[in-house]
């Protein structure tokens, strides 16, 4: 049995209690201010810059969203982002210059990985997902 002082043990279950509160929240995510995350773009933050579209919105605040995921395949059309509106596939990135800004509550990123478990095949390059009024 190895001997460890009080203070050594202490200290640990300490560490332990502060690392598990700050990873823990009681707000839900729409209530939290601010920029919403890496994942998602509320209406807040959109209307916060001079934007017209909900692509015009996405290439300004998260542009990565928009970028193409490199794939080894011979499919011209792997990799590219797939778009949602209210649940219904519209195409490309680029039919999201259809949707205006101001009509849009939330715009949430779906990784390949991701949108091909919710939606299946041809989702590699990943999915927005834009929910509307």
């Amino acid at each position: 049995m190895t001997f460890r002082p009080k203070w050594v043990i202490v200290l640990g279950a300490l560490v332990t209690t502060i690392g598990c509160a700050a990873g823990s929240s009681t707000a839900s995510p729409s209530s939290s201010p601010g920029p919403s995350s890496l994942r998602v773009l509320r209406a807040e933050e959109i209307r916060s810059v001079a934007v017209l579209t909900a692509y015009q919105a996405i290439a300004r605040l998260r542009p990565r969203w928009l970028q193409r995921r490199a794939i080894l395949n011979a499919n011209p059309n792997e990799g590219i982002v797939v778009a949602y509106v209210d649940g219904v596939r519209i195409g490309g990135a680029e039919s999201l210059e259809r949707i205006q800004a101001s009509s849009v509550v939330e715009i949430e990123y779906l990784s390949g990985l991701d949108a091909t478990t919710r939606f299946g095949v041809g989702h590699a390059g990943g999915a927005i997902l834009v929910r509307t009024r």
